[in-house]
């Protein structure tokens, strides 16, 4: 088990360098770097404390709190990475609990003058515990849970704001961060379940225990590290406070009643929309976003979500992928474009993959490209 440890600390080492070198790093890109750098540090408290040697006092209390820094640290990485704005308020209120909590405990120590030493994995108890000794683990228990819990409302979200603000899923749906969540979450209660189960029903030595939270980590840490090192910034030019969810709700209503749109203006942008999509056909730019496709037309991107929202009863993803659909009806049909495979044709209409073209093809006609084709 200590040599996968090792491994898992000398891989994310590695793509700490990578990353660290990377050039034209984003904001996301250094909460990225800070957490690889706290989990480092989390694997590697495991493996010095089972395999090396004890750890006292303040260095103790600071290794062992690390999870109250990884936790709020993929958070304010997924906030960043889903396009929302990160204050320096924002940072300071998600990353003071870690200090607070090392400060605790060393005044705790202190006033019960003891020393606390981390082996194996966590603190050796006295054979007389205060009481806060016996629930000092509770706060890092309860920070995972509560932002796996608002990581995943996060992403949630973000999944319906690309209905308003793309007209593509690849790249900005982010699925791979979800995933990771999820491990962070099934983390969370296996290594619950193996430490409670070491510690009252011997059910595995505590380190062997927290050997597996540790290699378990580092399978996660690897995993992380090579989606984050790929992920490109998609949201730069993208404002998410511009629109709201397609579904009609009170807010969105009221949202919409303060726009200044009225009825008749709303008609009118809607007949200037339709004209540019059939005269200029922006949905050929498989890149295309709200926020583009309204510096083309010259109106703002609330004012052009409510007019797709309102007069034609779609998101702009659906509104988008409509035209792009047929658009290759028109193509299929045509003998100029005989010479395209359906993968070429569907890229040559706006889609970035033929499993997506498959799929928003047969949404809208109800059959497959290739079956149409032939009929």
């Amino acid at each position: 088990m200590e040599i996968i440890l090792n491994a898992g600390l000398g891989i994310g080492a590695l793509m700490f360098l990578l990353l660290l070198f990377k050039r034209g790093k984003k904001r996301e890109d250094y909460f990225f770097l800070f957490w690889i750098v706290v989990t480092l540090g989390q694997i590697a408290f495991y493996g010095v404390t089972i395999y090396r040697f004890e750890l006292q006092s303040v260095w103790a209390i600071a290794s062992f709190g690390l999870p109250l820094l990884g936790a709020p640290l993929l958070f304010l990485y997924i906030l960043a990475l889903t396009g929302r704005s990160v204050a320096w308020k924002t940072i300071f209120i998600h990353l003071s609990v870690y200090p607070v909590y090392v400060l605790l405990l060393f005044l705790l120590q202190e006033h019960d003058k003891i020393v606390l030493i981390a082996s194996e994995g966590l603190f050796r108890l006295p054979k007389n515990p205060s009481l806060w000794m016996q629930y000092y683990a509770v706060p890092l228990a309860l920070s995972g849970l509560f932002y796996c819990i608002w990581d995943l409302a996060l992403l949630r979200k973000h999944g319906k704001n690309i209905m308003e603000f793309f007209s593509f899923h690849e790249k900005v749906n982010l699925k791979w961060v979800n995933y990771i969540v999820y491990s962070y979450f099934l983390l969370f209660l296996v290594a619950s379940f193996l430490i409670f189960g070491a510690i009252h029903f011997q059910l595995l030595p505590i380190a062997n225990a927290f050997a597996l939270v540790g290699i378990t980590l580092s399978l996660m840490l690897i995993a992380f590290g090579f989606y984050g090192f790929r992920q490109t910034a998609v949201f730069s030019d993208v404002d998410f406070g511009v629109a709201s969810d397609s579904n009609s709700t009170t807010s969105e209503k009221a949202s919409y009643s303060k726009s200044g749109l009225t009825s008749e203006k709303i008609e009118v942008l809607a007949n200037q929309l339709s004209s540019y999509m059939a005269q200029e056909k922006p949905f050929l730019n498989e890149d295309l976003n709200l926020t583009r496709l309204a510096e083309e037309i010259q109106i703002s991107p609330p004012h052009l979500s409510q007019v797709i929202n309102q007069y034609f009863q779609k998101n702009f993803y659906d509104f988008i992928n409509q035209y792009r659909v047929e658009e290759a009806k028109k193509r299929l049909l045509s003998p100029d474009y005989r010479h395209l495979s359906i993968l070429g044709l569907a890229f040559d209409c706006g889609f970035k993959s033929k499993s997506s073209f498959n799929r928003y093809f047969k949404k809208y006609t109800g059959t497959a490209p290739s079956e149409f084709k032939k009929k």
